[in-house]
C-alpha cells in the first residue's frame, strides 16, 4: 500500500508517533557514556569525516547541514586534539582536505561502541519476532531518511 492510499489523518498519526518514538530514543542514547569532552554532535561529526573523508569544509558542512563556520569551528577543536587533519588541495592552495587521523578514528569507534552496547542490549531483550520487527523498521527508517533529503 503506497503513502497516496493512506488516509491523510493516519499519515498524521504515525508520523506524530514516529517522532515522539526517534525523539525518545534519541533521548535515551544521550545517556550514555562518550569519552570526555565529546558530544553526539562532535562524534556525528567526526564520524561523517571518517565515513566521507578526505571531505572538504564545505561538503563537510553540507552534509552535517549546518553553516560552513560552525563546520569551521568545529574542525579547528578536533584538529587541536589530533582527531583530524588538514591538508591542502594540489590544484586549488585556498581549499583543504579534512581526514581523521588514527587517535581520532580509535576515538570515534570507541564512543561508536558505548551506543551499540546499549542497543544491543535492549535488542537482546526481544523475542525473535520483534528483533525481525526492528531489522525491518531500521530498512525503513533509512528509507524516511532519505526521502526527507529529497
Amino acid at each position: 500500500m503506497s503513502a497516496t492510499n493512506i488516509l491523510e489523518s493516519d499519515q498524521e498519526e504515525i508520523a506524530a508517533s514516529l517522532y515522539l518514538s526517534i525523539n525518545k530514543l534519541t533521548q535515551r542514547l544521550r545517556h550514555v557514556s562518550l569519552p570526555r569532552g565529546f558530544t553526539p554532535e562532535r562524534l556525528r561529526t567526526l564520524g561523517t569525516i571518517n565515513a566521507h573523508g578526505p571531505i572538504s569544509v564545505t561538503g563537510l558542512a553540507a552534509m552535517e547541514r549546518v553553516r560552513p563556520a560552525t563546520v569551521s569551528r568545529m574542525i579547528a577543536s578536533l584538529e587541536v586534539e589530533g582527531l583530524i587533519r588538514r591538508r591542502e588541495v594540489k590544484h586549488d592552495k585556498r581549499s583543504v582536505l579534512i581526514s581523521t587521523t588514527p587517535k581520532g578514528r580509535q576515538m570515534y569507534f570507541r564512543a561508536n561502541q558505548e551506543y551499540m552496547k546499549r542497543i544491543r542490549a535492549a535488542i537482546g531483550g526481544l523475542d525473535a519476532e520483534e528483533v525481525g520487527l526492528v531489522r525491518s523498521l531500521a530498512a525503513l527508517l533509512e528509507q524516511l531518511s532519505v526521502a526527507l533529503d529529497r
